[in-house]
């Protein structure tokens, strides 16, 4: 088998963040060689720094699973691929299949293994690497900058349609907190379905908030708020991962309202009237109580990727996102978008990865290109 040399992100979680070179063997002959063109952050990755996600353990990785390259011996203008970081019993061809994947949740597979967050697959913050040819999606008719978005669109679509509630029509007050690439993707997905939407997105960081509020200037429904606000929502989003993100959903949700559990949280155990919250996130769960439909969602399966695909041709909205671009792992620059540049002394993808620009959404990482190159 074939084995190549790679720069590389490696994370130790709760110690240490660094690039070095490191060995990536071809495992299977369905694997083909990846060069990556542009990576992104995921706060998952952060969280699994920090050793505040679930199915986490203190063994080094390697990130960057919102990845798009293209496949050795193809040309890059045109054909490109997003990674789908779900290794399953599908994508692996299992003949014997967990009961999850048996009934097409393959999200909640009992064999799952996550590319950029386990241990021994690596993704997208290397220059390349092998993949095995079911977790590429074609996205070549995508927008470079957009295609990214395609894994975490995903997992968006998936959990609004999970809800009972209509938010396809009519007037619907929805709140979403955390002001975050996630956040803003809830926010912009549900007003491109129904432009009636009244949406406020709770931002608690002052320097995020300027910046959404310059993102968002032009989209009249969707508001930025901090929090303090005394407007109750039909449906609310928790996009954030602490304690406090849960309670100010809770808190912002009408009597009767539906809550979606999208991120997990960083305190796995706590618990809210005898109920774990996470566990209804990881595993999908619907829970009632007497004043909400709390709606659990975890990843993406199949459809959902198909959906994103399809909006994402459309949603040129989501270049706002991109508050910087960096050329090559080891930069120590961020090119912005209004033509600046920040400095830093280390390079920005280690600071990223521990959480260290609230100015940014979604900073691009365009791992094959440095500061000397032409810019794309």
């Amino acid at each position: 088998m074939e084995t190549l040399t790679t720069e590389a992100l490696i994370i130790k979680p709760k110690d240490s963040v660094f690039i070095k070179d490191i060995s990536i063997d071809k495992k299977d002959s369905f694997e083909v060689k990846t060069t990556w063109t542009v990576s992104s952050v995921c706060n998952s990755e952060r969280r699994r720094f920090n050793l505040t996600k679930s199915h986490t353990d203190s063994n080094a990785f390697v990130g960057g699973h919102e990845a798009v390259g293209v496949i050795d011996g193809e040309h890059y203008l045109e054909k490109s691929y997003a990674l789908l970081p779900h290794s399953n019993c599908l994508t692996r061809n299992e003949k014997i299949k967990c009961p999850a994947c048996h009934n097409n949740s393959e999200n909640l597979c009992g064999h799952m293994r996550h590319a950029g967050l386990d241990e021994n697959t690596p993704s997208g913050f290397v220059k390349q690497m092998f993949v095995p040819k079911s977790q590429l999606y074609d996205v070549s008719e995508i927008d470079l900058e957009i295609a990214p978005f395609l894994e975490p669109l995903s997992c968006v679509i998936r959990s609004w349609e999970k809800i009972s509630f209509d938010y396809m029509s009519g007037v619907n007050e929805i709140n979403i907190v955390g002001g975050g690439p996630i956040g803003c993707l809830h926010a912009l997905y549900v007003n491109k379905l129904n432009k009636k939407n009244k949406i406020n997105i709770i931002e608690k960081n002052v320097v995020r908030r300027s910046v959404l509020k310059n993102i968002f200037m032009d989209v009249k429904n969707i508001r930025i708020i901090d929090g303090d606000s005394e407007t109750l929502s039909d449906v609310s989003v928790m996009a954030a991962s602490d304690n406090d993100a849960y309670k100010t959903t809770v808190s912002l949700t009408k009597k009767e309202g539906t809550i979606i559990l999208f991120s997990g949280f960083d305190d796995l155990s706590f618990i809210d009237n005898n109920f774990l919250p996470e566990i209804i996130h990881r595993n999908e769960f619907i829970h009632y109580t007497s004043n909400f439909v709390f709606v659990g969602s975890s990843g993406y399966a199949k459809q959902d990727i198909l959906k994103a695909k399809m909006h994402l041709l459309d949603f040129h909205i989501l270049k706002k996102l991109v508050t910087g671009k960096v050329y090559g792992l080891n930069s120590n620059i961020i090119n912005m978008y209004d033509g600046t540049t920040e400095t830093y002394e280390e390079p920005v993808l280690i600071k990223d990865i521990k959480g260290h620009y609230p100015q940014h959404i979604k900073i691009q990482y365009f791992n094959n290109y440095d500061d000397n190159d032409i810019h794309i």
